[in-house]
């Protein structure tokens, strides 16, 4: 299984609050907020139907630029090549229903996906950097995991393993239970608790079909942001393991 090595936030921290609390003959639990508080006052009345809020204004983000630490080397155990081909997978979602937002996509090809990079080197993204979630209204809160790769260029298909990415979000459970969602008028406790496993497997399905590849992991970004959180634009850094890398709020 592959962990996370930068993570921002919780998806504990997501807002939801218990739809008639006062039907239930809790209510007390009309003051609940989040998931996290949410699951452990009603286990023992679960499931209990969520209402999920949105947020008052278009939130989005962006990958603004990439850079490759000493830890690459080290990480890597690559001390001997001076460039080095990354790229990088990204899905952010909400709980609006709305699909997964993935990049790059079934039709990525390594011309347009490889960086070449040295240790230290900063890679910039022209204008607000690479889109990873268009700025829109969201629901319950923003998530988003962004996968740093090295290629091995001796043995990979770079553009296979991209469209099978794809049709890996396409058939997976997240993608199912986020859809559901769309066919409803909210969600229960218990599709909170598939959700976050469904997240976990996900990533780890995604992991497979790149070390089938034969490129090399190197870091992962997890990130979440709570409706309830104020949403400040500009730029946040973050540091990993073999990677820095600057993303971008936007509205």
């Amino acid at each position: 299984m592959i962990m996370s090595l930068i993570r921002h936030g919780s998806l504990d921290a997501f807002a939801a609050t218990v739809v008639a609390p006062e039907s239930a003959g809790l209510p007390n639990l009309g003051r609940l907020r989040t998931f996290s508080d949410v699951g452990e006052a009603i286990r023992a009345v679960q499931p209990a139907m969520l209402e999920l809020p949105a947020s008052s204004e278009s939130r989005g983000l962006a990958l603004k630029s990439l850079k490759l630490t000493q830890g690459f080397e080290g990480f890597l155990q690559n001390m001997f090549n001076p460039t080095n081909n990354v790229y990088f997978l990204a899905w952010s979602w909400d709980l609006s229903g709305a699909p997964i937002v993935e990049y790059p996509g079934s039709t990525a090809t390594d011309r347009t996906c490889l960086v070449p990079m040295k240790v230290g080197q900063v890679r910039e993204f022209l204008g607000a950097g690479v889109a990873l979630f268009p700025a829109r209204q969201v629901t319950s809160g923003l998530a988003t995991r962004i996968m740093l790769w090295e290629s091995d260029q001796s043995t990979r298909d770079f553009g296979k393993a991209m469209s099978d990415v794809a049709k890996t979000v396409k058939v997976s459970k997240l993608s199912n239970l986020l859809s559901v969602l769309s066919l409803t008028l909210g969600a229960t406790t218990t599709t909170v608790t598939l959700i976050k496993d469904a997240v976990v497997e996900l990533a780890d399905a995604i992991g497979k079909v790149l070390q089938a590849n034969s490129d090399d992991y190197v870091d992962f970004y997890e990130g979440y942001y709570p409706v309830a959180e104020p949403w400040t634009i500009g730029d946040e850094m973050h540091r990993g393991n073999a990677s820095e890398i600057a993303i971008a709020r936007l509205a």
